[in-house]
């Protein structure tokens, strides 16, 4: 049963929280069982690090050392394939004959470590000059990409000026009924050629609330319930012209479910896809921390995901610096997802933004509340000085006998 959300009730209970969590981090003052072990030690590694043997072994190295169990390795990003495809035009950086994922998956074996491939899903490019190569289907499926409730196409945008605040690049469209089989074609091929250990969607969701227009699909919805949702974004479907407010509040969730319902069965059919390859594969999702936004303005409803097992975990990216954010969202978390599901959560934190010593207070509050799992965004953030990592090393091996002998 989903709970009713007070921001009010939520805000007290989000200040107590800190304060108590500040007592614990300060005092150490709780219990043996009140650090849990980890079981997933995650570390995500970006594509440029993918171009070379060398960049590979380098990551690895530190994979091994640092003692990651999991590592998110990002085999497709802007459209390209950092791997061999028959669909996807290779990278154009990597070299003629080289499988950036094959190399990895022989290492990753060599020493005990699971190769989740990253998969960057409806995001296509990001660039501000198109791509290079002719055969990337940003210049082949302009038609296949998102729109915003003003009709505005991705393909059509000015790379070099998109002039559209917040915009991340060139999406493809869930609901354009071609989308969601080419994406699983891609999957498909991976899961046929390749031994890993998990898939792991990126960018599994709309660019925002004002995106999921493409005229395919809203013909689609319009030809199920007989009406345009540019109706419902232009508010012409509103209790001002005459409509009641049941049918307006039902208009509205019926257009937001069935977006939603767009990712959640591309979601299902690779649920499919990997049961019926008979290969041990886990799935897992890179998610918008607040499941509350991530439903309502991203349309992905990570909480149904966990719920009906459609995905074996999710890691939401926490990657606020401030504490207080941070854990916000943890207690949202606790609030809404059923306490038999928190184990299919792997926090997410960011290197980029703050210290490692930040990081590593927010890996020991993960713990404290019994989260199991953590990863790292990035590998590639401090390559150059992998010394940086060490209190967020120290953090991750930290248990409870360091804890009473200090």
């Amino acid at each position: 049963m989903t709970k009713s959300y007070n921001h009010h009730t939520f805000k007290k209970l989000f200040n107590r929280a800190r304060y108590i969590l500040a007592l614990f981090v300060f005092l150490f003052n709780f219990s043996k069982s009140e650090i849990v072990d980890l079981e997933k030690k995650c570390i995500w590694i970006l594509r440029d690090t993918l171009t070379s043997p060398e960049k590979i072994e380098r990551a690895f190295d530190h994979v091994v050392s640092a003692g990651y169990n999991i590592v998110f390795l990002q085999i497709r990003g802007r459209g390209y394939a950092f791997y061999e495809s028959t669909l996807v035009p290779k990278n154009p950086r990597i070299i003629d004959g080289f499988d950036p994922l094959q190399y990895s998956i022989d290492i990753a074996k060599k020493n005990n470590v699971e190769i989740h491939v990253w998969f960057n899903t409806y995001i296509l490019w990001s660039a501000r000059s198109a791509p290079e190569n002719s055969k990337h289907i940003y210049h082949s499926k302009g038609e296949w990409t998102e729109a915003n409730k003003y009709g505005k196409m991705d393909y059509k945008i000015n790379l070099k000026s998109p002039k559209i605040p917040n915009w991340e690049g060139v999406y493809l469209s869930p609901i354009h009924p071609e989308v969601n089989p080419y994406l699983n074609s891609l999957i498909q091929e991976l899961i046929d050629n390749y031994t890993f250990q998990g898939i792991h969607f990126d960018y599994i969701r709309y660019q925002d609330e004002i995106y999921g227009y493409n005229k395919k699909g809203t013909d689609i919805f319009e030809e199920l319930f007989s009406i345009d949702p540019y109706n419902i974004a232009k508010g012409i479907i509103s209790t001002r012209f005459g409509w009641s407010k049941e049918f307006v509040d039902s208009t509205q969730n019926m257009w937001t479910k069935f977006k939603q319902d767009a990712i959640t069965s591309f979601l299902e059919t690779v649920s499919n896809s990997v049961f019926e390859s008979g290969k041990k594969i886990e799935l897992s999702a890179a998610v918008k921390p607040n499941l509350l936004i991530a439903k309502t303005r991203f349309f992905q409803d990570w909480e149904l995901w966990l719920n009906n097992d459609i995905l074996d975990f999710v890691v939401p990216m926490n990657y606020y610096s401030k504490l207080e954010d941070f854990n916000e969202d943890i207690q949202i978390m606790k609030y809404f997802i059923n306490s038999k599901y928190r184990e299919k959560i792997v926090m997410g934190l960011a290197t980029y933004n703050q210290s490692a010593s930040d990081v590593a207070d927010k890996i020991l509050i993960s713990r404290m509340q019994g989260f199991k799992g953590i990863s790292i965004f990035s590998y590639d953030a401090h390559q150059n000085n992998l010394d940086w990592f060490n209190p967020i090393l120290h953090a991750i091996d930290y248990n409870n006998k360091e804890l009473y002998e200090n």
